[in-house]
């Protein structure tokens, strides 16, 4: 299982720190639940290439896909 990475910015440029990130991966398989680091970034396991909803600080933005070594930045 590999990992995949979102990262949440400010509208000035600065990453978000301390931010709630979450993944839904679908009916049947839950979510995860993590916040942002110094640097704005949460890591999570992907589920192989099945795509999944990423929501940040209570945002949705969207189905993405989930697969090894994507990364993600969404401004807040």
């Amino acid at each position: 299982m590999g990992y995949f990475s979102v990262r949440a910015v400010r509208r000035d440029g600065d990453p978000a720190a301390d931010v709630g990130v979450m993944i839904e991966y679908g009916s049947f398989h839950g979510c995860d639940e993590k916040r942002t680091d110094g640097d704005g970034w949460a890591e999570f396991h992907n589920s192989g290439d099945k795509p999944g909803r990423i929501w940040v600080h209570g945002h949705d933005m969207g189905s993405h896909s989930l697969s090894d070594g994507k990364n993600y930045s969404f401004t807040i």
